[in-house]
């Protein structure tokens, strides 16, 4: 087991990096809730967006049975998920085509537009830190070398990076974002398919519908007597 005594022989230096490294722990975890927050946000938005486009269909009776709500509602689910996904697409192809003159200009396969070296990665602060764990149940944690692998510059060799990174960034996370919405919306149409042609029986009885039936008929007008005119008539 690790022995507790290791954080009292850990040197200043290692005690700056445990403190570092749970920071960013908990930043990188609050920004995914964050997000998966924005997330569901916008995917309960959009699912009620199908509410809008199955409508009118339903109101008026144009549609009447399940089948067929389900058949129009995917159609007009594909077009809007096509008419907000075009975008991101198109983005994301122009970003594929300015890698692709990148390596053929460069003959160079092999490139990484994320780099650190010529690529997007030039832009952003980077460390490295190697470790070792020494004795016969891990009770030593020695940390031999911090130090900052590359701080922000400019190179001009990485100019399909500086392209590529943010059109990856921007129309990846649009797509991502659009599908997501698809989804929404499919699972409310589903939904919705079920709830408005349902047929329930909860509560129901079948002495409440004999009543309900007795009360019909009572309340239904007695037929007029005859009068004597029409009496006599007859005879």
């Amino acid at each position: 087991m690790l022995n507790p005594l290791v954080f009292v022989t850990l040197s200043e230096n290692d005690k700056r990096l445990i403190f570092s490294i749970l920071i960013v722990v908990i930043v990188v975890l609050v920004l995914i809730a964050f997000l998966g927050y924005l997330l569901f946000r916008v995917m309960r938005w959009q699912s009620h967006k199908m509410d809008t486009l199955i409508h009118d269909v339903l109101v008026y009776n144009v549609i009447t049975d399940r089948k067929h709500l389900m058949s129009y509602g995917r159609k007009k689910n594909w077009a809007l998920f096509f008419k907000q996904a075009y975008i991101p697409l198109i983005i994301l192809i122009v970003a594929a085509v300015v890698l692709i003159i990148h390596n053929t200009l460069d003959n160079n396969w092999e490139y990484n537009p994320f780099s650190t070296y010529d690529g997007f990665g030039t832009l952003f602060w980077t460390w490295k830190a190697s470790g070792e764990f020494t004795g016969s149940e891990w009770d030593i944690i020695r940390f031999q070398l911090i130090f900052l692998d590359n701080e922000p510059h400019v190179v001009a060799e990485a100019w399909c990076g500086y392209v590529f990174g943010p059109l990856v960034i921007v129309g990846g996370t649009w797509y991502l974002i659009a599908v997501s919405c698809l989804l929404a919306r499919t699972f409310m149409l589903i939904k919705r398919s079920r709830e408005v042609f349902e047929k329930s029986l909860d509560g129901f009885h079948q002495d409440s519908t004999a009543q309900i039936q007795a009360n019909s008929n009572s309340s239904s007008p007695a037929p007029a007597p005859a009068s004597s005119d029409d009496t006599e008539s007859k005879n």
